[in-house]
């Protein structure tokens, strides 16, 4: 083989290396089209085109293993210009969904089922009251750009509204 050859080679794959950055670590997902995501996590199961973008839902049977006392949840990617911009978790769906508190743990869970690895850290953006006494919307930083949100709501303090999306203040964290 060619000396020279494998010098250039050698210096494409350590400066492969050195600009690779956490956030493409794992599964490319956010700002992907949809062809992309498929091949990652298979065919859609349903597709839904409101004002906001089109959001499609994807089989949930992985997602099930993680969260076996939901076993209606369901995930779904928000595409916005045909490129992914929100993941969704759902579980609103199950019986007991006013069990299922969503924090450290799960969004950790979640984060690694959609993106391959361990989010790096977890780090409160806001917290806000909204609307009456019982509805508290979270944000936290994942790390890598990555940005989790929910809200809590109700008496027992059910979560729902739960996503995955890319936020710049998150970058550095």
């Amino acid at each position: 083989m060619n000396v020279r050859f494998c010098s250039l080679a050698l210096a494409g794959l350590v400066l492969t290396g050195l600009l690779t950055d956490p956030a493409r670590a794992g599964q490319p997902v956010l700002n992907q089209t949809p062809q992309t995501i498929e091949r990652t996590f298979g065919s859609y199961q349903t597709r839904l085109t409101t004002p906001d973008g089109v959001t499609y839902t994807y089989s949930a049977t992985r997602l099930h293993q993680l969260f076996p006392k939901f076993p209606q949840t369901e995930w779904s990617i928000t595409f916005v210009n045909n490129r992914a911009k929100y993941i969704n978790l759902n579980v609103a769906a199950n019986p007991n969904a006013d069990d299922f508190t969503y924090d450290q743990a799960e969004a950790v869970k979640f984060f690694q089922f959609v993106f391959g690895y361990q989010p790096p850290t977890w780090q409160e953006l806001s917290t806000q009251f909204t609307g009456n006494t019982t509805i508290y919307d979270y944000e936290y930083c994942l790390g890598d750009g990555i940005a989790t949100s929910f809200t809590r709501m109700g008496y027992k303090q059910f979560t729902d509204f739960i996503q995955l999306y890319y936020e710049p203040r998150c970058e550095e964290k």
